[in-house]
């Protein structure tokens, strides 16, 4: 089976899922991908939604048929079985772009994260520019079971005659991933190790210093090593930190970094200070190392936990993270090995074989109907 994977935000975070499953499945899978805006931009616009879209459609077109013009004469080569888009782009768009070469073969969506799953943390046109995928494509496969209940939700105050069609053809995949590679030596630290990812969110840094500031944490010693893809962005929001928080703030590492393999098993806690939902690719690779994992309720990560489990690592608001941190800090650790136990069902070894068969279940099935109406849906 060939599937193409299209990614218009090759994240750091989105790249360890595609070379992942392409290196644990049984199927050919071929990725066409956009880097990320540079800088840290705030929200989707629909413009931006558009421009990626006709750009990775004009690279496909290329591709097929060694040109990126319309070409009626040129007939494509190499057809794929599945499209499997991912967040980012508009739907309709594309499909407008490269629908005449592309007839007859199931598109579907991997949301990674999505606006209209954390609607409080997005704009009107995101939630518009999703819409409009929900529109374009067959299935929409979820990283997480609050994602996908979240995006119904939404879904059918915006849409109501959609939200059906979506909820009867959605499935749920968590990320998969591979462990961090064997570090040659753990680090030690004389002080209990924090580490906090960062995703470039405005609302992050308030979550940061609401925490750290808090009165719980500040007779506690411990430190804090901030995880961002972009670290050289995240460093001026952190240098403007109040003093407590920033003197208690390490450095700023990328999750790749190679010393990061050192420092994960010698931390006391992840935090997941994202305020929207996304697919916790790092944050899984790092608890699976031993730190505990403190994540907001709406998190993913949750799904792989039993129930009175995920219920000690989720936080509800700066406040409750500060109190979780607190007893993380002020007593022994606890033992995380049951949370390595339950993220070990998410590696590559276990889920490839179940991306594979869900994405199996496209062949043979006719493709639904092609959308290429190009009647924008605005939330309001």
């Amino acid at each position: 089976m060939k599937i193409w994977i299209i990614d218009p935000q090759l994240t750091a975070e989105r790249r360890l899922w595609i070379e992942g499953w392409v290196r644990h499945s049984r199927h050919q899978i071929l990725a066409f991908t956009l880097p990320p805006p540079p800088g840290m931009p705030i929200g989707l616009s629909p413009a931006l939604a558009r421009e990626r879209a006709r750009q990775l459609a004009r690279r496909i077109r290329r591709h097929l048929t060694g040109s990126a013009a319309r070409d009626p004469s040129r007939q494509p080569l190499g057809l794929p079985d599945l499209v499997l888009l991912t967040d980012g782009l508009d739907g309709l768009e594309f499909v407008g772009e490269i629908g005449d070469l592309l007839a007859g073969i199931p598109l579907w969506i991997y949301w990674h994260t999505s606006a209209m799953a954390s609607p409080k943390a997005s704009t009107p046109d995101e939630i518009a520019v999703e819409i409009r995928t929900a529109r374009a494509v067959e299935r929409c496969v979820f990283h997480g079971r609050r994602q996908r209940q979240d995006f119904l939700s939404a879904l059918s105050r915006y849409e109501p005659a959609l939200a059906p069609r979506i909820e009867r053809h959605a499935a749920v995949l968590p990320p998969g991933f591979d462990p961090l590679p064997l570090p040659s030596e753990a680090r030690s630290f004389r002080e209990p190790l924090v580490l906090w990812i960062l995703r470039g969110e405005p609302e992050g840094i308030p979550m940061l210093i609401a925490a750290l500031d808090h009165p719980a944490l500040r007779p506690l010693n411990f430190q804090v090593l901030l995880l961002s893809e972009r670290p050289e962005s995240e460093t001026p929001r952190v240098q403007r930190l109040p003093p407590r928080p920033r003197a208690r703030i390490l450095g700023i590492l990328s999750p790749e970094a190679s010393e990061i393999r050192r420092w994960a098993p010698a931390a006391r806690a992840v935090v997941d200070g994202s305020i929207r939902i996304h697919s916790p690719i790092h944050l899984t690779r790092l608890a699976f190392e031993g730190p505990w994992p403190l994540v907001p309720e709406s998190s993913g990560l949750l799904d792989a936990l039993p129930e009175a489990l995920g219920s000690q690592c989720a936080y509800r608001s700066p406040e409750d993270l500060a109190e979780r941190l607190r007893i993380l800090l002020a007593d022994p650790p606890p033992d995380s090995r049951e949370i390595r136990q339950a993220l070990a069902a998410w590696r590559w070894s276990g889920m490839a074989p179940r991306y594979d068969e869900l994405c199996e279940t496209a062949l043979g099935h006719p493709s639904g109907p092609t959308h290429t109406d190009d009647h924008s849906s605005r939330a309001t």
